[in-house]
């Protein structure tokens, strides 16, 4: 019997644009994180720096679309999004159902070899291709 896919992770990849502006991306990152750990249905949040830094993850997985869109809609992501321009030199996102909200790094970063969206700094996001 093959298992129901009862959760949604979100798994985002952004590349920052130079050193000066790690402070206060990692400032909003916290409170972005902060934020989805008190959105109701968040069921897991992580984020990954990999040395030397310049690459920063982020992984979540949430009861439902509906939190995730809440998640969203929250200051603090508001924040982040509204600041991509500054921060990113690049940005890419997936979303995907999952059988267990106990998603591990390997299997994100595999599914995010195939992105939803890929962001660029002229702040353009395109459907990737399917």
């Amino acid at each position: 019997m093959a298992s129901e896919a009862t959760y949604i992770c979100t798994v985002t990849r952004l590349r920052a644009r130079n050193p000066l502006v790690l402070p206060q991306f990692l400032f909003w990152s916290f409170r972005a994180a902060w934020a989805a750990l008190r959105t109701p249905g968040n069921r897991r949040t992580k984020l990954l720096g990999l040395p030397p830094f310049p690459i920063f993850l982020t992984l979540t997985v949430w009861d439902s679309r509906e939190a995730l869109d809440a998640f969203v809609r929250t200051p603090a992501h508001r924040v982040c999004m509204s600041k991509m321009s500054t921060w990113a030199a690049r940005g890419s996102f997936t979303t995907f159902p999952t059988e267990t909200r106990r998603v591990g790094w390997l299997r994100a970063l595999r599914m995010l070899r195939d992105p939803d969206s890929v962001w660029t700094p002229e702040g353009r996001t395109r459907r990737a291709a399917a």
